[in-house]
């Protein structure tokens, strides 16, 4: 095992001599035998690593969390490793921002990385996913949706603050196993986290019942995903090489917070390009956030629309803008990413609401739609009955809906509770209005305003598009 690690971290040159190195440590047997492998090696070896043990206790198990810490703090003084704990209440975190308790967990975790490395001087992060790890993400990702670059899995390095900070997994080619009996061979007694046996959360389910289950199909199931992750990462290489030699030629002006492109020799590269440029260009502009396919696929219909003046604001405070046949991404004003938000909406055209992590897309449509056809998330009115200009906000104290087919009105408030709307994420939904007038909450109602009947000319379709925060509320 140690030789094993050991030549594929000088091979990769994920540590060098010398560095300090933080390791994320929770207690359990990957973590406890990574920090004990790096600590066996940096003797053996002489390397010179300064080595800083972290670990967070998330409040989620109680006096189970505060028992991990007391763990984790007792292991770091009998191999003579400084340790850092930090506790922080996640689930309050995530009542107060409406995240998923691995978005939240991880936000916070990866922030307090950030502060360790930059009190110690570190240059790296050294994280204990192992084979079936990556295993794991690479089916999860693949069941919730992925483009290729998605069956990758997760990378072996990555920055955490650019050109300062790396985060390592030096242990991604050892399975699960191996590092379970590592463990029994030293004499470590690493703590099990009982939420790991929990089936209310999906990526449990997938590692205790469907995987096992691919091992009946065939039990070399997971170096075959290892191997279709290896050989997409190099086609993605390649292909990135590609993207990045054909934006150079659409670039028409490039700055440190601004980029603008020709639309039309955009247009006439393929489609697969296409989308990892417009990645290149979100990268460059925020090195800090993770990109989806939902934030390019909303650039890409904006460029595509026969709109020729729109506007989308994604999140980091980028804006993208079409002018005609020349589109410009920068940095623009305030921060949109917290507090009130109002956007008035282009007809047609897309915007992107960061605040609310939804993409909104209008159009007018040329008939009366099929009813039954309409994508989920979808509401069309009359154009010509709406009473002011279309805006999208978040809800506000007093805000009513005159109720589709009843003649009533009822609060929001009232509509949002019958709806079974989380409290965490109801700050964020989004509300639609004309003028002042509330028209539709997506997923909770349609107001009774601006009706189609036979009288109708002209169709005003407004389809939302939820993120993937949203999924537990939407999208079970």
């Amino acid at each position: 095992m140690l030789t094993s690690v050991q030549r594929h971290i000088e091979q990769e040159k994920l540590l060098l001599p010398g560095e300090t190195v933080i390791v994320g440590v929770s207690g359990g047997n990957d973590s406890i035998a990574l920090l004990h492998i790096l600590r066996s090696l940096n003797q053996h070896y002489q390397y010179g690593w300064k080595l800083h043990a972290v670990h967070l206790n998330h409040c989620f198990r109680g006096e189970e969390s505060s028992q991990d810490a007391a763990y984790v703090a007792s292991f770091c003084r009998e191999i003579d490793v400084p340790c850092h704990l930090f506790e922080r209440d996640v689930p309050a975190y995530m009542r107060e921002t409406g995240l998923g308790a691995q978005e939240a967990s991880r936000e916070l975790r990866y922030g307090i990385y950030r502060q360790v490395a930059k009190q110690c001087g570190a240059a790296k992060v050294a994280l204990a996913h192992h084979a079936d790890d990556q295993v794991e993400t690479i089916l999860f990702r693949l069941l919730r949706g992925t483009r290729l670059n998605g069956l990758t899995g997760m990378p072996q390095r990555r920055w955490l603050v650019h050109g300062q900070v790396e985060v390592v997994r030096p242990l991604l080619s050892i399975r699960r196993r191996e590092l379970e009996e590592y463990c029994r061979q030293n004499g470590l007694e690493p703590r099990e986290d009982s939420s790991n046996r929990s089936r209310k959360y999906k990526r449990n389910l997938l590692r205790l019942d469907v995987m096992p289950l691919l091992e009946t199909v065939n039990e070399r199931y997971r170096e075959h995903i290892l191997a279709l992750a290896e050989a997409v990462r190099e086609d993605e290489e390649y292909l990135q090489k590609q993207s990045r030699a054909a934006l150079e030629q659409v670039i028409l002006e490039q700055k440190q917070n601004h980029i603008a492109i020709s639309r039309d020799k955009f247009q006439t590269c393929d489609v697969a390009l296409q989308r990892r440029m417009i990645t290149l260009i979100l990268s460059y502009l925020s090195r800090q956030f993770e990109w989806s396919s939902q934030h390019v696929e909303a650039v890409l219909r904006m460029m595509e629309g026969v709109h020729p003046s729109a506007v989308l604001h994604l999140p980091d405070r980028l804006v993208a803008r079409r002018m005609y046949e020349r589109v410009s991404f920068s940095r623009d004003g305030k921060d949109k990413e917290t507090g009130d938000f109002c956007y008035e909406v282009a007809v047609p055209g897309s915007v992107w609401i960061a605040e609310s992590g939804i993409a909104v897309h209008t159009s007018y449509l040329p008939h009366e739609p099929e009813w039954g056809k309409l994508p989920r998330f979808a509401a069309v009115f009359d154009a010509d009955r709406l009473s002011g200009s279309l805006r999208v906000r978040n809800r506000k104290p007093g805000d009513r809906l005159a109720l589709f087919g009843s003649g009533s009105v009822k609060k929001l408030k009232e509509l949002l509770i019958d709806a079974k709307i989380p409290k965490a994420c109801r700050e964020r939904l989004p509300v639609f209005v004309a003028g002042e007038e509330v028209i539709w909450v997506p997923g909770v109602r349609r107001s009774a305003a601006a009706p189609v009947d036979e009288q109708t000319t002209r169709f005003l379709c407004i389809e939302v598009e939820f993120g993937e925060d949203w999924r537990e509320v939407f999208l079970p």
